[in-house]
């Protein structure tokens, strides 16, 4: 692959060793791509023009050009980087340009390209000196080019790829907040907890079946809303019917939207009408993405934001999209893996494995991959979610995801009724191999609150699985109950404890929580354990998007994670990380066996410490804690408050 110069080499050199599927080079055998290069000239001049390299993976439909200069100085332009023969940045913007659907004459070229992740990265200086180069990241989102600001490396295939999906999550998040501000304000009237049912009936009556009119979809603009409303039940029956989900979830679907005869307000003539346009060009669209983002779920607590209701209190604690996709690589998946989730919430486990499932298909050689997929949703993912609200709300979830819903039961985990289910399954050939859980918190399993413990949850799911169980729960659950845990081990492998950061559930609840994996029936003996301390996941929270991956931070941080625990040996330091032996009783959390980091402490710590102690001490007393003060009114605020103490 000739270069044109040494820089060009050693950025080429660099990109080689990084994690790609094809060769990188400065021509591309995709007809469509070299369509748009054949005019793509700096100059201008409407003759054929191509980047320094280019790498396109026509399966991931991942498209990355780059422009490389050899001198700091030739990075970027100051006039509005419109010189792109002569600098970095300038030529990757001149090239990104050219794939805006605005600039590309072919219709169909249009099409082809509406699909593909386009990214454009500029590089100057040299690559191997950490002073003495520069990077800058560029994507071509929808109909415009940005900077990825934080972002002054050159990633690998995965990256870029993972890079997009925060993409993707960023502005789901964006629309659904503001979408579910609308919703709330259109049913402000309506009971708080009723609103996510209303909300899953109106999506699922929006559902296209291939092959079926939708009358529901196609007429309720031209209808009353009393027709609308009388519309709603017939429409879920008949799409769940073709759906084949049995008549009596269908009926539980029914019973929960029965509400809506008492309803005064849905009779107005356009809160209906709002909310399912609102749905149709908002909402749904996002499912057609290949997402781990909990749509549904998201609603849901935004439902409750303005319910004034703390999920933590009421034991729901909805799994974030990056530790749902993270359980799916901590272990190894197969293509005939069977996933069982005994409090499946909204979905996002289900989704999560699912789509790691056909992730597995496609990338394998296995025949009649459409038929494996298909497969894969109606016999390989298995739920139980006795909450009526969270039941309706994930079967709509999973309808959008192309299936999965028809083994989802509306039943408690440890009822015989769930048990009948599981052998009825078995009798067909579906048995499940792993489980993923993020169960209720704070159960007790007392007449006072008959909520089984999370213990009890990892339990029951170790001994239905037959290869792996993976849990994330409060940090109680690996320190109580030593019987209960010391009968564990007797029949399963620990193999890793990974505590989480403080605040993975903010802002919906204030709870400590590890990720436990295990290898089912096979006793622990003395096999080691690999205990991780995760301090931080680069996620930032804010008030409008909650905790967000914002910098891009997440996917080397989770690289570096799985990296570790693959090499203990190399990695473990005794303090963040810690490879030991288990005995009977000892906790299972990394607390009990690190030693004690002293790197940390002198002046400085402890003269921060007490600075941060009398801010708070200051917030607390004054009730500012909740409070979002700008430095500027914080500082007078804190030296108020110690100046009126100091002259007393």
């Amino acid at each position: 692959m000739p270069r044109k110069d040494k820089t060009d080499c050693a950025v080429f050199r660099h990109l080689n060793n990084l994690e790609y599927t094809y060769e990188w080079d400065a021509y591309c055998n995709i007809p469509e791509v070299n369509e748009i290069l054949s005019h793509a000239a700096k100059n201008g001049s409407g003759n054929p023009g191509y980047p320094d390299g280019i790498y396109a993976n026509k399966e991931k439909r991942l498209l990355i050009l780059v422009e490389i200069k050899p001198s700091l100085s030739q990075h970027a332009s100051k006039d509005g980087r419109k010189n792109p023969e002569k600098y970095a940045v300038d030529g990757i913007l001149h090239y990104l340009s050219c794939f805006l659907k605005d600039n590309i004459e072919n219709p169909s070229t249009v099409t082809y390209f509406s699909c593909w992740k386009i990214i454009g990265v500029a590089v100057s200086g040299d690559i191997y000196d950490e002073y003495n180069h520069r990077i800058s990241n560029f994507i071509l989102s929808g109909d415009s080019i940005t900077e990825q600001k934080g972002l002054n490396d050159i990633l690998s295939e995965t990256d870029y790829l993972m890079l997009f999906d925060n993409i993707d999550e960023e502005q789901i998040v964006s629309n659904i907040t503001t979408s579910s501000k609308k919703i709330n304000k259109w049913l402000r009237s309506v009971d708080s907890q009723k609103r996510p049912v209303l909300l899953s009936a109106l999506m699922i009556c929006l559902f296209e079946i291939k092959g079926t009119q939708n009358d529901f979809k196609n007429g309720y603009n031209s209808w009353s809303p009393e027709t609308i409303v009388n519309n709603i039940p017939k429409t879920i029956k008949k799409v769940l019917s073709i759906e084949k989900l049995p008549e009596e979830k269908i009926n539980v679907l029914l019973a929960e939207l029965a509400f809506m005869e008492h309803e005064q307000d849905l009779n107005n003539l356009t809160i209906l009408k709002d909310i399912l346009n609102e749905l149709s060009d908002t909402v749904i669209p996002f499912f057609e993405r290949k997402s781990n983002y909990d749509i549904i779920g998201k609603f849901y607590e935004e439902f409750l934001k303005y319910a004034g209701v703390a999920n933590v209190k009421k034991g729901i604690v909805l799994t974030p999209r990056h530790i749902a996709t993270l359980f799916t690589e901590l272990i190894d998946i197969k293509i005939n893996d069977v996933f069982l989730d005994p409090a499946c919430g909204t979905g996002s486990f289900l989704i999560a494995a699912m789509n790691k499932l056909v992730t597995v298909i496609e990338n394998s050689d296995v025949q009649n991959k459409e038929e494996k997929i298909k497969s894969i949703k109606t016999r390989h993912l298995i739920g139980f979610e006795k909450n009526q609200t969270m039941y309706s709300l994930a079967i709509s979830n999973m309808l959008f995801r192309g299936d999965g819903k028809s083994q989802i039961y509306n039943t408690d985990f440890f009822s015989q009724e769930a048990a009948d289910a599981l052998k009825e399954l078995e009798q067909k050939g579906i048995c499940p191999t792993i489980g993923f859980v993020n169960p209720p918190y704070g159960g007790k399993d007392s007449a006072d609150n008959p909520t089984k413990k999370e213990i009890q949850f990892l339990t029951g799911m170790l001994d239905k699985v037959s290869r792996y169980g993976l849990i994330i729960a409060p940090l109680s659950t690996y320190f109580k109950d030593d019987s209960i845990r010391n009968n564990i081990l007797k029949k399963h492998t620990l193999r890793y404890v990974i505590n989480m950061p403080k605040d993975l559930f903010m802002p919906n609840a204030a709870t400590n929580t590890a990720i436990a994996v295990f290898e089912t029936h096979k006793p622990h003996g003395n096999q080691e354990v690999i205990f991780f301390d995760l301090k931080d996941d680069g996620y930032v929270l804010s008030k409008s998007k909650g905790r967000t991956d914002v910098y891009n931070k997440w996917p080397r941080i989770k690289n570096e994670l799985l990296n570790k625990l693959a090499k203990p040996n190399e990695f473990s330091d005794g303090v963040n990380m810690v490879k030991t032996t288990l005995k009977a009783g000892d906790e299972w959390l990394i607390q009990a066996h690190a030693a004690t980091d002293y790197s940390g402490l002198g002046d400085n710590a402890f003269l921060k410490s007490v600075k941060e102690y009398m801010i708070f001490k200051a917030k607390q007393d004054l009730d500012l804690l909740d409070k979002d003060l700008d430095e500027v009114t914080l500082l007078e605020v804190i030296s108020n408050y110690y100046g009126g103490d100091m002259n007393e």
